[in-house]
């Protein structure tokens, strides 16, 4: 309990600084991000994230996205199979909007497999999500490739250092087009085999904007 205090100070320090530094640019936001995987058994698990966003894009001061889902197991420790939920709470700077806040809730279905190819640690994601808006029902798919390669040793363990990548294709299935991307190149260190912290850079391409987000990230895979 002592080091994940620790950490989420420490996560906390760099934010503050982050925000003196460039927090106030109208080119780029921060994300603060909190993943959760936690072992129920051999073949069940649980997956949360939070995530705090500061001026994802120019109009929005902030957006809350809250994210917990039921895992399964379908081979020991890979190709997991998940349900789960998702509340995002979107809030704008206008404040001449006439809806400044913007509610939205979401059912996910999910399919995640790993592969290690050496010292590289990759993980494919299949995404696909029903969106509830007011007034709007939406239906987006995502694939996300993700690559962690440790810097100072040969496997990703206590203390390790290590380059992490991801790129994400997001598709607006129920119109047939393009939504976004993400791309995010950063790094990051394990304080144990189930804490790391990262910070990284991440570039959100849209159909007529690009923009970047600073991320501050902690990953959590303590067991129950």
């Amino acid at each position: 309990m002592l080091l994940l205090k620790r950490t989420i100070l420490l996560l906390g320090f760099i934010g503050v600084i982050n925000n003196s530094v460039i927090g106030q640019s109208n080119n780029v936001g921060t994300w603060f991000v909190y993943f959760g995987n936690q072992k129920i058994n051999n073949n069940w698990n649980l997956q949360s994230d939070i995530q705090y966003r500061l001026k994802q894009v120019p109009e929005q001061s902030s957006q809350l996205i809250m994210r917990a889902g039921l895992g399964y197991n379908l081979t020991p420790g890979n190709h997991n199979v998940l349900l789960g939920g998702v509340y995002v709470q979107t809030n704008f700077s206008d404040e001449l909007n006439d809806k400044p806040v913007l509610e939205e809730k979401r059912i996910y279905q999910q399919y995640l497999f790993k592969q290690n190819f050496k010292n590289f640690y990759t993980t494919h994601r299949f995404r696909l999500e029903e969106r509830f808006l007011p007034n709007e029902f939406g239906l987006r798919s995502r694939y996300f490739l993700s690559a962690q390669k440790p810097l100072n040793g040969k496997a990703l363990n206590k203390n390790s250092v290590y380059g992490s990548f991801f790129n994400e294709l997001f598709v607006d299935v129920k119109n047939t087009k393009f939504d976004r991307n993400r791309f995010y190149a950063g790094l990051g260190y394990a304080i144990n085999k189930d804490i790391r912290i990262e910070t990284g850079y991440l570039i959100q391409s849209q159909k007529n904007s690009t923009r970047g987000q600073l991320q501050l990230v902690l990953y959590n895979n303590l067991s129950f």
